[in-house]
Protein backbone atom coordinates (compact mmCIF):
# COMPACT_ATOMS: atom_id res chain seq x y z
CA UNK A 1 0.00 0.00 0.00
CA UNK A 2 1.34 3.45 -1.06
CA UNK A 3 2.18 5.81 1.49
CA UNK A 4 -0.92 8.15 0.37
CA UNK A 5 -3.22 5.08 0.61
CA UNK A 6 -1.96 4.71 3.98
CA UNK A 7 -3.40 7.96 5.05
CA UNK A 8 -6.51 7.42 3.05
CA UNK A 9 -6.79 4.25 4.90
CA UNK A 10 -6.68 5.70 8.28
CA UNK A 11 -9.49 7.98 7.81
CA UNK A 12 -11.60 4.85 8.04
CA UNK A 13 -11.06 4.68 11.61
CA UNK A 14 -11.56 7.87 12.34
CA UNK A 15 -14.96 9.34 13.35
CA UNK A 16 -17.06 12.28 13.65
CA UNK A 17 -16.28 14.55 10.33
CA UNK A 18 -17.02 13.43 6.93
CA UNK A 19 -15.37 11.44 4.40
CA UNK A 20 -14.74 14.29 2.36
CA UNK A 21 -13.30 16.33 4.98
CA UNK A 22 -11.15 13.76 6.39
CA UNK A 23 -9.53 12.89 2.97
CA UNK A 24 -9.31 16.26 2.68
CA UNK A 25 -7.85 17.55 5.67
CA UNK A 26 -5.26 14.28 6.04
CA UNK A 27 -4.24 14.10 2.41
CA UNK A 28 -3.38 17.74 2.21
CA UNK A 29 -1.48 17.58 5.95
CA UNK A 30 0.52 14.94 4.24
CA UNK A 31 0.99 15.82 0.98
CA UNK A 32 2.34 19.40 2.54
CA UNK A 33 5.24 18.05 4.54
CA UNK A 34 6.38 16.18 1.46
CA UNK A 35 6.33 18.65 -1.20
CA UNK A 36 5.97 21.76 -2.62
CA UNK A 37 2.59 23.50 -3.86
CA UNK A 38 3.16 22.73 -7.47
CA UNK A 39 4.29 18.95 -6.45
CA UNK A 40 0.81 18.89 -3.98
CA UNK A 41 -1.27 19.80 -7.36
CA UNK A 42 0.22 17.08 -9.73
CA UNK A 43 0.42 14.30 -6.50
CA UNK A 44 -3.06 15.18 -5.09
CA UNK A 45 -4.95 14.05 -8.33
CA UNK A 46 -4.79 10.24 -6.40
CA UNK A 47 -7.36 11.72 -4.17
CA UNK A 48 -10.10 11.83 -6.74
CA UNK A 49 -13.18 13.22 -5.52
CA UNK A 50 -11.65 14.21 -2.16
CA UNK A 51 -9.51 17.06 -3.59
CA UNK A 52 -11.18 17.11 -6.94
CA UNK A 53 -8.05 18.09 -8.70
CA UNK A 54 -7.89 18.92 -12.39
CA UNK A 55 -4.57 20.63 -13.62
CA UNK A 56 -6.32 21.79 -16.95
CA UNK A 57 -4.84 25.04 -17.44
CA UNK A 58 -2.69 25.13 -14.71
CA UNK A 59 1.35 26.36 -15.69
CA UNK A 60 3.28 23.63 -13.55
CA UNK A 61 6.46 25.62 -14.03
CA UNK A 62 8.60 27.95 -11.54
CA UNK A 63 8.67 31.42 -12.47
CA UNK A 64 11.30 33.86 -11.77
CA UNK A 65 11.02 37.07 -9.68
CA UNK A 66 11.02 40.38 -11.07
CA UNK A 67 11.08 43.91 -9.68
CA UNK A 68 7.13 45.14 -9.45
CA UNK A 69 4.56 45.40 -7.11
CA UNK A 70 2.52 42.24 -7.75
CA UNK A 71 5.48 40.35 -7.60
CA UNK A 72 6.88 37.47 -9.41
CA UNK A 73 4.67 35.18 -11.92
CA UNK A 74 1.91 38.40 -12.18
CA UNK A 75 1.52 37.80 -16.32
CA UNK A 76 -1.53 35.80 -17.57
CA UNK A 77 0.58 33.46 -18.99
CA UNK A 78 2.31 32.36 -15.46
CA UNK A 79 -0.37 30.23 -14.38
CA UNK A 80 -0.98 31.64 -11.29
CA UNK A 81 -4.25 32.84 -10.11
CA UNK A 82 -5.19 36.89 -9.82
CA UNK A 83 -5.80 37.84 -6.45
CA UNK A 84 -9.32 38.74 -5.41
CA UNK A 85 -8.69 42.25 -4.50
CA UNK A 86 -7.69 42.98 -8.24
CA UNK A 87 -11.34 41.73 -9.41
CA UNK A 88 -13.22 42.69 -6.64
CA UNK A 89 -12.93 46.61 -6.66
CA UNK A 90 -10.41 46.35 -4.26
CA UNK A 91 -12.09 44.35 -1.74
CA UNK A 92 -9.38 41.27 -0.31
CA UNK A 93 -12.49 38.97 0.06
CA UNK A 94 -13.95 36.54 -2.18
CA UNK A 95 -16.35 38.35 -4.72
CA UNK A 96 -20.37 36.94 -5.34
CA UNK A 97 -20.29 33.39 -6.66
CA UNK A 98 -17.26 31.97 -5.15
CA UNK A 99 -16.96 30.65 -1.90
CA UNK A 100 -13.41 29.76 -0.06
CA UNK A 101 -11.85 26.56 -0.77
CA UNK A 102 -9.02 25.49 0.50
CA UNK A 103 -5.92 27.57 1.58
CA UNK A 104 -2.15 27.75 1.14
CA UNK A 105 0.64 29.68 3.28
CA UNK A 106 4.00 31.26 2.21
CA UNK A 107 6.92 31.09 5.22
CA UNK A 108 8.93 33.98 6.05
CA UNK A 109 6.88 36.66 4.05
CA UNK A 110 7.54 40.56 4.61
CA UNK A 111 4.48 41.29 3.91
CA UNK A 112 3.69 39.84 6.87
CA UNK A 113 6.25 41.22 9.43
CA UNK A 114 8.68 38.09 8.85
CA UNK A 115 5.84 35.45 9.86
CA UNK A 116 3.65 33.28 6.93
CA UNK A 117 1.44 35.19 4.37
CA UNK A 118 -1.87 32.69 3.77
CA UNK A 119 -3.59 32.13 0.70
CA UNK A 120 -6.93 31.43 0.24
CA UNK A 121 -8.24 29.92 -3.35
CA UNK A 122 -12.07 31.60 -3.76
CA UNK A 123 -13.79 28.64 -6.15
CA UNK A 124 -16.86 29.41 -8.27
CA UNK A 125 -19.99 28.17 -7.43
CA UNK A 126 -21.70 25.54 -9.46
CA UNK A 127 -24.53 27.82 -10.31
CA UNK A 128 -24.98 26.83 -13.67
CA UNK A 129 -26.30 23.40 -13.05
CA UNK A 130 -28.21 21.58 -10.99
CA UNK A 131 -27.45 19.82 -7.33
CA UNK A 132 -25.34 16.96 -6.95
CA UNK A 133 -22.31 15.44 -7.20
CA UNK A 134 -18.97 16.24 -5.89
CA UNK A 135 -15.16 17.28 -6.25
CA UNK A 136 -14.99 19.82 -9.42
CA UNK A 137 -18.22 20.30 -11.41
CA UNK A 138 -18.32 20.74 -15.42
CA UNK A 139 -16.98 24.15 -16.94
CA UNK A 140 -20.17 24.67 -18.08
CA UNK A 141 -21.84 24.95 -14.28
CA UNK A 142 -19.24 27.27 -13.08
CA UNK A 143 -20.49 30.68 -12.17
CA UNK A 144 -17.67 32.63 -14.06
CA UNK A 145 -15.37 32.18 -16.92
CA UNK A 146 -11.92 31.92 -18.01
CA UNK A 147 -10.15 35.09 -18.10
CA UNK A 148 -7.12 36.89 -17.60
CA UNK A 149 -6.61 39.81 -14.76
CA UNK A 150 -7.22 43.80 -16.26
CA UNK A 151 -4.66 45.00 -18.39
CA UNK A 152 -4.83 48.09 -16.17
CA UNK A 153 -2.93 46.27 -13.82
CA UNK A 154 0.10 44.56 -12.79
CA UNK A 155 -1.58 41.64 -11.79
CA UNK A 156 -2.95 40.18 -14.85
CA UNK A 157 -3.29 36.47 -13.91
CA UNK A 158 -5.77 34.20 -14.78
CA UNK A 159 -8.96 34.09 -13.06
CA UNK A 160 -11.86 30.87 -13.32
CA UNK A 161 -9.39 29.11 -15.15
CA UNK A 162 -7.30 26.80 -12.75
CA UNK A 163 -9.94 23.82 -11.82
CA UNK A 164 -8.24 22.71 -8.33
CA UNK A 165 -9.70 22.44 -4.61
CA UNK A 166 -7.26 22.08 -1.43
CA UNK A 167 -10.72 21.20 0.52
CA UNK A 168 -9.86 22.78 4.01
CA UNK A 169 -12.46 25.18 3.67
CA UNK A 170 -16.12 24.78 3.60
CA UNK A 171 -16.08 21.28 3.42
CA UNK A 172 -19.96 21.28 3.59
CA UNK A 173 -20.31 22.12 -0.18
CA UNK A 174 -19.15 19.12 -1.94
CA UNK A 175 -19.00 20.39 -5.44
CA UNK A 176 -17.07 23.95 -6.85
CA UNK A 177 -15.76 25.22 -9.84
CA UNK A 178 -12.59 26.07 -11.05
CA UNK A 179 -10.26 29.12 -8.74
CA UNK A 180 -11.80 32.21 -9.12
CA UNK A 181 -9.71 34.34 -7.09
CA UNK A 182 -7.20 34.55 -4.28
CA UNK A 183 -7.57 36.08 -0.68
CA UNK A 184 -4.83 36.91 1.43
CA UNK A 185 -3.70 37.28 4.72
CA UNK A 186 -1.19 37.10 8.01
CA UNK A 187 -4.46 35.68 10.04
CA UNK A 188 -4.54 31.76 10.06
CA UNK A 189 -7.61 31.30 7.74
CA UNK A 190 -9.41 28.79 10.24
CA UNK A 191 -9.55 31.98 12.63
CA UNK A 192 -11.76 34.17 10.30
CA UNK A 193 -13.35 31.56 7.58
CA UNK A 194 -14.65 28.19 7.92
CA UNK A 195 -11.53 26.34 6.93
CA UNK A 196 -9.67 23.45 8.90
CA UNK A 197 -6.08 23.73 10.14
CA UNK A 198 -4.49 21.22 7.52
CA UNK A 199 -1.50 22.67 6.22
CA UNK A 200 -0.43 23.15 2.98
CA UNK A 201 3.03 25.64 1.84
CA UNK A 202 4.10 27.44 -0.91
CA UNK A 203 7.12 29.39 -0.35
CA UNK A 204 7.30 30.49 -4.11
CA UNK A 205 4.34 32.75 -3.32
CA UNK A 206 5.57 34.31 -1.01
CA UNK A 207 5.78 38.11 -2.85
CA UNK A 208 2.84 37.71 -5.10
CA UNK A 209 0.92 40.31 -4.70
CA UNK A 210 -1.72 43.12 -6.26
CA UNK A 211 -1.41 47.20 -6.30
CA UNK A 212 -4.74 46.72 -5.26
CA UNK A 213 -3.25 45.40 -1.62
CA UNK A 214 -1.23 46.95 1.21
CA UNK A 215 2.14 46.92 -0.95
CA UNK A 216 4.10 46.89 2.45
CA UNK A 217 3.85 45.39 6.29
CA UNK A 218 3.34 48.83 8.33
CA UNK A 219 2.08 50.10 11.86
CA UNK A 220 -1.34 49.83 10.11
CA UNK A 221 -0.85 46.65 9.14
CA UNK A 222 0.55 45.63 12.49
CA UNK A 223 -2.69 46.98 13.95
CA UNK A 224 -4.89 45.42 11.93
CA UNK A 225 -3.26 41.81 12.43
CA UNK A 226 -3.85 42.53 16.33
CA UNK A 227 -7.61 43.23 15.46
CA UNK A 228 -7.72 39.84 13.87
CA UNK A 229 -7.65 40.90 9.95
CA UNK A 230 -10.45 39.89 8.15
CA UNK A 231 -12.38 38.28 11.08
CA UNK A 232 -12.25 41.74 12.72
CA UNK A 233 -14.96 43.96 13.18
CA UNK A 234 -12.92 45.98 10.42
CA UNK A 235 -13.65 43.41 7.59
CA UNK A 236 -11.42 42.93 4.45
CA UNK A 237 -9.33 45.43 3.48
CA UNK A 238 -9.59 47.51 0.20
CA UNK A 239 -7.67 48.81 -1.83
CA UNK A 240 -4.11 49.84 -0.97
CA UNK A 241 -2.63 52.38 1.81
CA UNK A 242 -3.24 56.09 0.97
CA UNK A 243 -1.58 59.00 2.05
CA UNK A 244 -3.15 61.39 3.88
CA UNK A 245 -1.98 64.59 5.32
CA UNK A 246 0.64 63.56 8.34
CA UNK A 247 0.67 59.94 7.63
CA UNK A 248 -1.05 57.14 6.38
CA UNK A 249 -4.19 55.66 6.10
CA UNK A 250 -6.28 52.16 5.29
CA UNK A 251 -9.80 51.69 4.38
CA UNK A 252 -11.80 48.60 5.27
CA UNK A 253 -15.02 47.40 4.32
CA UNK A 254 -16.82 48.48 7.62
CA UNK A 255 -13.24 51.25 8.79
CA UNK A 256 -10.71 52.80 8.31
CA UNK A 257 -6.83 52.59 10.36
CA UNK A 258 -4.57 55.81 10.57
CA UNK A 259 -1.23 55.98 11.16
CA UNK A 260 1.07 58.94 12.28
CA UNK A 261 3.95 59.08 13.85
CA UNK A 262 2.85 61.04 17.11
CA UNK A 263 -0.26 59.32 17.44
CA UNK A 264 0.51 55.42 16.28
CA UNK A 265 -2.11 53.71 14.43
CA UNK A 266 -5.54 53.19 15.64
CA UNK A 267 -8.85 51.97 13.86
CA UNK A 268 -12.33 53.99 13.46
CA UNK A 269 -15.08 52.27 12.95
CA UNK A 270 -18.69 52.21 11.08
CA UNK A 271 -20.89 55.56 11.68
CA UNK A 272 -17.45 57.05 13.46
CA UNK A 273 -15.29 56.88 10.43
CA UNK A 274 -18.09 57.75 8.31
CA UNK A 275 -18.56 60.92 10.48
CA UNK A 276 -14.87 60.86 10.89
CA UNK A 277 -14.35 61.30 7.10
CA UNK A 278 -17.32 63.72 6.72
CA UNK A 279 -14.94 66.00 8.65
CA UNK A 280 -12.35 65.88 6.87
CA UNK A 281 -10.38 62.71 8.23
CA UNK A 282 -7.14 62.88 8.99
CA UNK A 283 -6.80 66.48 7.58
CA UNK A 284 -9.70 68.18 9.05
CA UNK A 285 -10.52 69.38 12.71
CA UNK A 286 -9.79 66.05 14.48
CA UNK A 287 -6.36 65.09 13.56
CA UNK A 288 -5.63 61.74 13.87
CA UNK A 289 -7.29 59.22 16.48
CA UNK A 290 -5.37 58.18 19.31
CA UNK A 291 -7.56 55.44 20.55
CA UNK A 292 -9.31 52.32 18.32
CA UNK A 293 -12.68 52.26 18.50
CA UNK A 294 -14.05 51.74 22.20
CA UNK A 295 -17.40 50.36 23.06
CA UNK A 296 -19.41 52.08 25.43
CA UNK A 297 -20.40 50.23 28.98
CA UNK A 298 -24.11 49.86 28.14
CA UNK A 299 -22.66 47.92 24.68
CA UNK A 300 -24.52 49.74 22.44
CA UNK A 301 -21.71 52.92 21.77
CA UNK A 302 -19.02 53.32 20.04
CA UNK A 303 -16.33 55.87 21.29
CA UNK A 304 -13.22 57.54 19.93
CA UNK A 305 -10.52 60.06 20.87
CA UNK A 306 -8.48 62.09 18.35
CA UNK A 307 -5.43 64.49 18.85
CA UNK A 308 -8.43 67.50 19.00
CA UNK A 309 -11.35 65.91 19.84
CA UNK A 310 -14.16 62.56 19.64
CA UNK A 311 -16.37 61.13 17.75
CA UNK A 312 -19.10 59.56 20.15
CA UNK A 313 -21.94 57.39 18.62
CA UNK A 314 -24.85 55.32 20.38
CA UNK A 315 -27.85 54.21 17.40
CA UNK A 316 -30.79 55.74 18.81
CA UNK A 317 -28.70 58.93 19.09
CA UNK A 318 -26.60 59.57 15.93
CA UNK A 319 -23.09 60.51 15.87
CA UNK A 320 -21.90 63.53 17.22
CA UNK A 321 -18.01 65.56 17.06
CA UNK A 322 -16.65 67.43 19.81
CA UNK A 323 -13.72 69.42 19.61
CA UNK A 324 -11.17 71.10 21.53
CA UNK A 325 -11.60 72.06 25.10
CA UNK A 326 -15.13 70.81 25.28
CA UNK A 327 -14.19 67.32 24.01
CA UNK A 328 -11.66 67.62 26.93
CA UNK A 329 -13.76 69.01 29.97
CA UNK A 330 -16.38 65.59 28.79
CA UNK A 331 -13.85 63.27 29.17
CA UNK A 332 -12.99 64.54 32.40
CA UNK A 333 -16.77 63.87 33.50
CA UNK A 334 -16.46 60.25 32.61
CA UNK A 335 -17.52 60.63 28.65
CA UNK A 336 -20.44 58.58 27.89
CA UNK A 337 -20.27 56.44 30.56
CA UNK A 338 -20.63 59.78 32.85
CA UNK A 339 -23.47 61.70 33.85
CA UNK A 340 -23.99 63.69 30.96
CA UNK A 341 -24.86 60.56 28.82
CA UNK A 342 -24.25 60.89 25.23
CA UNK A 343 -23.74 63.70 23.00
CA UNK A 344 -27.41 65.04 21.29
CA UNK A 345 -25.49 67.44 19.11
CA UNK A 346 -21.90 68.21 17.69
CA UNK A 347 -20.05 71.22 19.55
CA UNK A 348 -21.60 74.19 17.71
CA UNK A 349 -21.07 77.80 17.99
CA UNK A 350 -23.96 80.01 19.72
CA UNK A 351 -26.17 81.98 18.06
CA UNK A 352 -23.70 85.21 18.90
CA UNK A 353 -20.74 83.32 17.84
CA UNK A 354 -19.16 84.12 21.10
CA UNK A 355 -18.81 80.64 22.10
CA UNK A 356 -20.01 77.01 21.49
CA UNK A 357 -22.13 74.67 23.45
CA UNK A 358 -23.00 71.13 23.13
CA UNK A 359 -26.03 69.18 24.46
CA UNK A 360 -25.77 65.41 25.97
CA UNK A 361 -28.77 63.33 27.20
CA UNK A 362 -28.64 64.52 30.68
CA UNK A 363 -26.77 67.60 30.03
CA UNK A 364 -25.05 70.50 28.08
CA UNK A 365 -21.48 72.02 28.11
CA UNK A 366 -20.85 75.57 27.08
CA UNK A 367 -17.36 77.56 26.72
CA UNK A 368 -17.42 81.33 26.28
CA UNK A 369 -14.73 82.55 24.27
CA UNK A 370 -11.46 80.07 24.62
CA UNK A 371 -12.17 80.43 28.12
CA UNK A 372 -13.08 77.25 30.75
CA UNK A 373 -15.53 75.06 30.04
CA UNK A 374 -18.88 74.40 32.32
CA UNK A 375 -20.98 71.54 32.39
CA UNK A 376 -25.12 71.82 33.19
CA UNK A 377 -26.74 68.76 34.68
CA UNK A 378 -29.94 67.20 34.62
CA UNK A 379 -33.22 69.88 35.63
CA UNK A 380 -30.68 72.97 35.92
CA UNK A 381 -29.59 71.67 32.36
CA UNK A 382 -33.27 71.98 31.20
CA UNK A 383 -34.32 74.96 33.50
CA UNK A 384 -31.16 77.09 31.53
CA UNK A 385 -32.46 75.84 28.00
CA UNK A 386 -36.07 77.44 29.31
CA UNK A 387 -33.90 80.50 29.32
CA UNK A 388 -32.89 80.51 25.69
CA UNK A 389 -29.55 79.20 27.48
CA UNK A 390 -26.18 81.13 26.13
CA UNK A 391 -28.17 83.31 23.92
CA UNK A 392 -30.86 84.12 26.80
CA UNK A 393 -30.59 86.49 29.45
CA UNK A 394 -28.77 84.22 31.83
CA UNK A 395 -25.91 84.13 29.75
CA UNK A 396 -22.56 81.66 30.05
CA UNK A 397 -22.04 79.65 33.35
CA UNK A 398 -19.49 81.05 35.26
CA UNK A 399 -18.73 77.83 37.48
CA UNK A 400 -20.14 74.59 38.29
CA UNK A 401 -23.02 73.44 39.85
CA UNK A 402 -22.62 73.84 44.04
CA UNK A 403 -24.36 71.90 46.52
CA UNK A 404 -26.59 73.68 49.04
CA UNK A 405 -28.43 72.32 52.02
CA UNK A 406 -31.72 71.29 51.03
CA UNK A 407 -30.20 71.75 47.01
CA UNK A 408 -28.21 73.26 44.91
CA UNK A 409 -27.45 76.28 42.60
CA UNK A 410 -25.50 77.09 39.76
CA UNK A 411 -24.00 80.60 38.58
CA UNK A 412 -24.39 82.40 35.80
CA UNK A 413 -22.70 85.74 34.29
CA UNK A 414 -26.61 87.31 34.69
CA UNK A 415 -28.03 85.26 37.19
CA UNK A 416 -28.44 82.03 38.54
CA UNK A 417 -30.13 78.64 38.96
CA UNK A 418 -31.66 77.06 41.70
CA UNK A 419 -32.80 74.07 42.82
CA UNK A 420 -34.73 72.89 45.81
CA UNK A 421 -35.29 69.68 46.73
CA UNK A 422 -39.20 70.29 47.19
CA UNK A 423 -39.38 73.26 44.49
CA UNK A 424 -37.39 72.01 41.37
CA UNK A 425 -35.17 74.14 39.34
CA UNK A 426 -36.40 78.04 38.62
CA UNK A 427 -33.96 80.32 36.74
CA UNK A 428 -33.55 84.22 37.96
CA UNK A 429 -31.77 86.89 36.42
CA UNK A 430 -30.19 90.52 36.74
CA UNK A 431 -31.88 92.61 39.41
CA UNK A 432 -33.87 90.06 41.36
CA UNK A 433 -30.86 87.45 41.05
CA UNK A 434 -28.99 90.13 42.38
CA UNK A 435 -31.57 91.12 45.13
CA UNK A 436 -31.88 87.99 45.97
CA UNK A 437 -27.80 87.41 46.57
CA UNK A 438 -27.92 90.29 48.86
CA UNK A 439 -30.84 88.68 51.15
CA UNK A 440 -28.65 85.52 51.85
CA UNK A 441 -30.07 84.03 48.21
CA UNK A 442 -31.12 80.22 48.95
CA UNK A 443 -30.68 80.09 52.87
CA UNK A 444 -32.77 83.82 52.66
CA UNK A 445 -36.14 83.73 54.64
CA UNK A 446 -37.40 83.99 51.48
CA UNK A 447 -36.11 79.92 50.47
CA UNK A 448 -35.96 78.18 47.03
CA UNK A 449 -38.07 79.89 43.72
CA UNK A 450 -40.78 77.58 43.09
CA UNK A 451 -41.35 78.96 39.69
CA UNK A 452 -38.59 80.73 36.76
CA UNK A 453 -38.74 84.67 36.14
CA UNK A 454 -41.70 85.99 34.26
CA UNK A 455 -41.78 84.98 30.22
CA UNK A 456 -38.04 85.69 28.43
CA UNK A 457 -39.94 86.08 25.33
CA UNK A 458 -41.19 89.51 26.35
CA UNK A 459 -37.42 90.94 26.86
CA UNK A 460 -36.75 93.54 24.63
CA UNK A 461 -34.13 92.17 22.07
CA UNK A 462 -36.42 89.46 20.90
CA UNK A 463 -39.97 91.36 20.55
CA UNK A 464 -39.11 95.67 20.92
CA UNK A 465 -41.30 95.47 23.93
CA UNK A 466 -40.10 96.22 27.48
CA UNK A 467 -42.21 94.28 29.76
CA UNK A 468 -43.04 96.63 33.27
CA UNK A 469 -42.53 94.15 35.22
CA UNK A 470 -40.05 90.96 36.31
CA UNK A 471 -41.13 88.96 39.10
CA UNK A 472 -40.17 85.37 40.80
CA UNK A 473 -42.05 83.17 43.22
CA UNK A 474 -40.26 81.92 46.30
CA UNK A 475 -41.54 79.52 48.74
CA UNK A 476 -41.95 82.80 51.17
CA UNK A 477 -42.33 85.57 49.52
CA UNK A 478 -41.40 86.84 45.83
CA UNK A 479 -38.98 89.78 44.52
CA UNK A 480 -40.37 91.89 41.87
CA UNK A 481 -38.52 94.11 39.16
CA UNK A 482 -40.06 97.31 37.93
CA UNK A 483 -38.02 97.68 34.48
CA UNK A 484 -39.14 101.56 34.03
CA UNK A 485 -38.15 102.87 37.45
CA UNK A 486 -35.40 100.04 38.42
CA UNK A 487 -37.22 99.75 41.57
CA UNK A 488 -36.04 95.97 43.16
CA UNK A 489 -39.39 95.32 45.77
CA UNK A 490 -39.24 92.38 48.41
CA UNK A 491 -42.70 90.70 49.29
CA UNK A 492 -42.45 88.14 52.24
CA UNK A 493 -45.25 85.76 53.17
CA UNK A 494 -46.55 86.51 56.47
Amino acid sequence: MTATADALHALGQTSGATVTQRAADAVTGWLSRRTSRRGFLVRAGVVGSALAVDTVGFVLKPQSAYASVCGPGSSCGSGWTVFCATINNGINACPPGSIAAGWWKADGASLCGGKARYIVDCNATCSHCGGGGSGICARSCWSCTCRCGPSSSCDQRKSCCNAFRYGQCHQEVPQVGGVTCRVVSCTPPWKWERCSTAPATDNNTRNHSSAQLPASYTAITARYIRLGENGSQLGNSVYGELAVPGGRAQRYERGRISASTATGAHETRGPITDRFLGTGGEGGPLGFPVTGTVVSRDGRGLVNRFQNGRISHHPDLGTFVLLGAMATRYAAASGEDGPLGFPLTDSSPTGDVVGSFARFQHGRASEQGAGEVFLTHDVIADAYERAEAEAGPLGFPLAGEEVLTGGRVQRFEHGRISVGAATGAHWLSRAIADKYVELGAEGSSLGFPTADETDVRAWPWKSGANPEVRTVVFEHGSITHEVFSGRVIVQQNP
